[in-house]
């Protein structure tokens, strides 16, 4: 296999045709069939289905674009270190973020990591497991910021706990149930989740099959913050919230965190990387950035800060 053929392949799969991808590519449509073709017979097996329609992966097309794109992605990041040990431009960081990190620790680690290296450009993903896994195995993230993947010793990726906190359930001011102490209060209610379908029927039995409840029969899934928000804000959906979400912008959006006796969901926030992936100079500072914005947050004296971090504990 040569770098050319990756490159091609990984330009078919991100364009959806071979015109298109020599357009990127700035070659013929015969110069990248040629290169597909070479590859095939490299490896004796077909890789595209040609088509009226366009073109459509192979299950062998599929599973080497994943590699493709993880060979190509660690080149440019190794340029991209050689680059910033020279103290030349120093390339691009790419990371993942779960929606509730992003409106709390997230700015100021960008601010900090600004000062430090503002030659790097960065490039965020909003998203959750489900969305930054398939980028971290193919090697478009550095690292994600969220809820952990699960951890085995097979595990593709690699979990370093940087703190946990507890949930509230969350819902407008002036909801029906917005004074409701006890969780088996809440049997009917209609719920709005911003969580991964995968981790759904595992924590749903976590918060409500451990404490005896049926798990309610309606439970949305949002895979935006914003949607969340919108639908707690004209509905009597409930949702749950971590702490410091809760905190930041439990005023603006006018949401009422219920008093509940019980402890609600327990979330753990982690860096998940790729197993075996180098850390770039920039991944190293920009993690630096992040856990000095959580530590030095934990012993602020500044109320507003106090707040945000009452339900954190730092695992640092």
């Amino acid at each position: 296999m040569k770098l050319h053929q990756l490159n091609t392949l990984a330009a078919i799969a991100d364009t959806g045709s071979i015109r298109a991808a020599a357009r990127t590519m700035g070659v013929s449509p015969a110069a990248v069939t040629k290169a597909v073709r070479e590859l095939e017979a490299d490896l004796r097996a077909p890789l595209v289905v040609r088509s009226a329609s366009g073109v459509a992966f192979t299950e062998f097309g599929r599973a080497l674009v994943v590699h493709a794109r993880l060979v190509l992605g660690q080149l440019r990041r190794a340029e991209a270190e050689i680059e910033a040990m020279r103290g030349a431009a120093a390339g691009k960081l790419s990371i993942g973020v779960t929606p509730w990190v992003a409106l709390t620790f997230l700015p100021p680690a960008v601010q900090r990591f600004r000062q430090r290296m503002p030659d790097v450009q960065l490039e965020f993903f909003e998203g959750l497991l489900a969305v930054v896994q398939p980028r971290l195995r193919d090697g478009s993230l550095d690292f994600s910021i969220g809820r952990p993947a699960p951890a085995s010793p097979q595990s593709e990726f690699h979990n370093v706990p940087l703190f946990s906190t507890h949930s509230a359930v969350v819902a407008r001011r002036d909801h029906p149930k917005a004074g409701c102490r006890s969780l088996l209060e809440l049997g009917d209610a209609e719920w709005v989740l911003n969580w991964d379908p995968a981790s759904r029927d595992s924590i749903a039995d976590n918060l409500f099959g451990k404490r005896g409840m049926p798990v309610p029969r309606t439970i949305h899934l949002a895979h935006s913050l914003a949607v969340v928000l919108g639908l707690l804000a004209q509905s009597d959906m409930l949702s749950i919230f971590p702490w410091p979400l809760v905190e930041r912008i439990s005023s603006k959006e006018d949401l009422w965190a219920l008093p509940l006796r019980e402890t609600v969901d327990e979330t753990i926030v982690s860096i998940t990387s790729r197993r075996g992936a180098p850390v770039s100079t920039a991944a190293a500072c920009f993690l630096d950035c992040l856990r000095e914005v959580i530590d030095e947050g934990a012993r602020s004296q500044d109320a507003a800060q106090r707040r945000l971090f009452h339900s954190i504990e730092l695992l640092l």
